[in-house]
């Protein structure tokens, strides 16, 4: 670090790591997404929560299929529009869980898919989710998903450590909100709102700045640097 010219680094935690070890430049690039051509959205009629992507063990957002599944209990007609899209590997443990709160049956299990699929699915969704290990070591994790969530134009639902980058981005974005495992509250205030949004047809997100994060943007700044 001390002998290099200049450090990039992906995420502002990071910068601040390396920040008490060297007095070496550093600067954030992180990553991005690419512009996607020719998808013509077409929005799910469901109320489908879509999350793309590994969900393993220890990415289970426990406090979600609590949550939805109590909103579920109460609204009758919250358990009929229900559906939660799950693209690529799923845990034995989040399929449980899922099962123990009563919600298999609104869960579609799409398995592996190509990225142009998934690129679909993301547009379709009505609400993407985003979920990241709640732990303190986690918190400069930003994963590469969220920088097509933000393409997509669909609110993003995030749960994760506090203090994350991630939560930096979606506050910054305006894409949706984040949340720790312990804002149970908070958490179920937001999806109620979602919900009655997406029952006048007016679910969407006005999100602010996100081309800063578009893979040309970010090579221009790379090349700025170099």
């Amino acid at each position: 670090l001390n002998e290099a010219n200049l450090i990039v680094v992906t995420s502002p935690t990071t910068k601040k790591e390396f920040e008490i070890i060297t007095e070496t430049q550093i600067e954030v690039i992180t990553n991005g997404y690419a512009v996607s051509e020719g998808i013509s959205p077409v929005l799910d009629t469901s109320f489908s929560i879509a999350h793309i992507g590994s969900l393993l063990s220890e990415r289970n957002p426990e406090v979600l299929w609590k949550i939805l599944s109590e909103i579920a209990s109460e609204n009758k007609e919250f358990k009929r529009d229900l559906r939660i899209k799950l693209a690529g590997a799923v845990s034995n443990d989040v399929i449980e869980n899922l099962t123990s709160y009563g919600l298999n049956q609104n869960c579609t299990f799409v398995g592996y898919v190509s990225h142009s699929e998934a690129l679909r699915l993301q547009h379709n969704a009505q609400v993407l989710l985003l979920v990241e290990i709640d732990s303190p070591e986690t918190r400069a994790i930003i994963p590469g998903k969220i920088f097509e969530y933000l393409a997509a134009h669909r609110p993003i639902i995030s749960i994760g450590p506090k203090s994350s980058d991630i939560e930096s981005i979606i506050n910054e974005t305006k894409s949706g909100r984040f949340f720790n495992s312990h804002e149970e509250a908070k958490l179920k205030e937001y999806i109620l709102l979602l919900y009655t949004a997406f029952k006048d047809g007016s679910l969407s997100v006005a999100s602010e700045g996100i081309e800063k994060y578009s893979r040309r943007e970010l090579t221009r700044r790379m090349s700025n640097l170099i």
